[in-house]
């Protein structure tokens, strides 16, 4: 470089945040009855408090309605992001918390979702908390709510791997009756419904998601969380 050259430092932009600050849930269409449909996968409507996970940077963000700061109550989920295979990242899911036996408790998971953080040894902090995805809309810092969810969902179940705090729901095709029989064995109340052919629309899902009833035949003590991801069911 001459003297008559000048030196100039490189000017780097700022990095821009890849995910987006917030995503509209879709919501569920409710039905009147359990159906069968090869367009449809069917799985058990968990228990739980819905919530949207990002994971940016290596950090997990958890969005719940009517919490300030999710993680803040669910503490234990903050390594979440060491099971998954890549970053930039928006998971779709429920959170759980699971009694000493494994089994999603109501009355838990209503004292996280109080004010204030969870402590360690707290009264609030009894019960495991558990998170299960159940859609995928942004993967490597890309958009994935266009495509059908059937390629999301594959894509989900290659990039979470199974861990002690989150995993995939188990999902069945076609045979919804079948799969809200099984459910109602084990107690639960309801089936979701989601067509796999269908993108994600934030907001009223239309018939992209659906929700039924699942009645009990009598009362039943509640499943664990490992009996539910094993429903009494062969493989389509």
């Amino acid at each position: 470089m001459t003297g008559d050259q000048l030196s100039l430092p490189l000017e780097t932009p700022a990095r821009a945040a890849r995910l987006p600050e917030r995503i509209a849930p879709m919501q569920a269409t409710t039905v009147d009855v359990p159906f069968d449909d090869p367009e449809f996968l069917f799985e058990p409507w968990w228990p739980g408090a819905r919530a949207l996970a990002y994971v940016d940077g290596g950090r997990l963000r958890l969005e719940v309605a009517g919490l300030s700061d999710a993680l803040a109550a669910f503490p234990e989920l903050a390594d979440l992001p060491e099971q998954l295979t890549e970053d930039g990242v928006i998971l779709d899911g429920t959170l759980l918390v699971v009694d000493a036996a494994g089994r999603p408790d109501g009355g838990l998971l209503r004292r996280r979702l109080g004010r204030g953080p969870v402590l360690p040894g707290s009264p609030r902090s009894a019960g495991r908390p558990a998170y299960v995805a159940a859609d995928l809309l942004w993967s490597g810092g890309a958009s994935l709510m266009r495509r059908p969810f059937a390629a999301r969902r594959a894509r989900l179940e290659e990039i979470l791997a199974p861990g002690d705090r989150a995993i995939v729901g188990r999902g069945y095709p076609r045979e919804g009756t079948l799969v809200a029989e099984a459910l109602a064995m084990l107690g639960i109340e309801g089936l979701s419904a989601r067509c796999l052919t269908a993108r994600y629309r934030g907001g009223p899902a239309g018939d992209a998601w659906l929700r039924a009833p699942v009645v009990p035949p009598e009362p039943r003590p509640r499943p664990t969380l490992a009996l539910l991801l094993r429903l009494p069911l062969e493989e389509a």
